[in-house]
């Protein structure tokens, strides 16, 4: 099944009309995906100009409202703007949200700034392309146990995995709560997590549910369920 990913900006005229072009030509059309903006206007013919330098089609590109959506399911939504992130992370908050805060080239004095949106989206795409990759071609991305340790070694990203040992499944107003933190950043956070594969999630209405990943190695739980025997202070909110 193809993997949904939407880009949203404040206009859809220019960020992410390019990132949708940019993702669907670099995947191959392996991946669905569209793009639409809070406050659509129009495509700016500089970003038309930047992907069309590239030999990446605009045919069909459009600026489009996230009201005329089909669907609000998506793997993964990634916002480009302060705006759009801001209402993203409310919007879209139960599913994996990302966000890529780039500077808008249409009010930019500089000459070549399409041109560097169009290379940094395309870096990023790239990586994006390549976590994708990874995640499809094994059930983990902890073939190394310094892997899982990295991942961990953030405080606020340990802290929801041990909440998820204790309480077998939460969703994101849970750990909210537990945690103190805002909902952007636990999101964000969450988003992480499954990526790399140390969560699964299941969606219910509204709600996106998340618990440790079944598959995970039995090292990796036993690590996790010792750090949570421990009765270490990170959950001594919970």
């Amino acid at each position: 099944m193809k993997k949904r990913v939407l880009f949203v900006c404040s206009g859809n005229s220019a960020r992410s009309l390019m990132a949708e072009a940019m993702l669907r030509d670099l995947s191959g059309r392996e991946i669905e995906v569209k793009s639409a903006g809070f406050a659509p206007s129009s495509p700016h013919p500089e970003a038309l100009k930047a992907l069309k330098k590239r030999a990446i089609s605009t045919v069909n590109l459009c600026s489009k409202s996230i009201a005329s959506l089909e669907s609000d399911s998506f793997d993964y939504v990634i916002s480009l703007c302060e705006r759009a992130r801001e209402e993203c992370s409310e919007l879209f908050a139960e599913q994996n949200y990302i966000a890529w805060d780039l500077p808008d080239p249409a009010k930019s004095e500089k000459a070549t700034a399409f041109e560097e949106t169009a290379t940094e989206l395309t870096e990023r795409i790239r990586m994006f392309l390549t976590i994708l990759q990874r995640d499809s071609e094994r059930p983990n991305l902890y073939d190394e146990p310094q892997d899982f340790f990295k991942i961990m070694a953030d405080p606020l990203r340990l802290r929801m995995t041990l909440l998820l040992a204790q309480h077998g499944e939460l969703c994101v107003c849970d750990l909210v709560a537990a945690t103190g933190m805002s909902q952007p950043k636990v999101s964000r956070h969450l988003a992480q997590l499954r990526e790399y594969g140390l969560l699964s999630d299941r969606k219910d209405a509204r709600w996106v549910y998340y618990r440790l990943n079944p598959g995970l190695p039995d090292w990796m739980r036993n690590v996790i369920q010792l750090t949570l025997n421990a009765k270490t202070p990170l959950i001594k909110t919970a």
